[in-house]
């Protein structure tokens, strides 16, 4: 089977969706829309003000697939 290049060389980058309404995702996952920011930490959080937007990073990142 022959690989597939996303990118066409381009010194612009290549880019995944062109809103952020559209889905995407990896491995089979189904694919959804952006996710929405993960709530910005205070100077001095708190362990559990850590730990909620943790999971919140680990959740997103399972729900598109690129982490299991």
């Amino acid at each position: 089977m022959a690989l597939k290049e996303l990118s066409d060389g381009s010194p612009d980058g290549t880019r995944l969706g062109q809103a952020s309404t559209d889905k995407i995702s990896f491995y089979g996952a189904t694919p959804i829309v952006k996710a929405g920011a993960v709530t910005t930490l205070a100077t001095t959080p708190t362990a559990t003000d850590i730990a909620t937007a943790v999971n919140s990073i680990i959740s997103r990142l399972q729900t598109i697939g690129l982490i299991a």
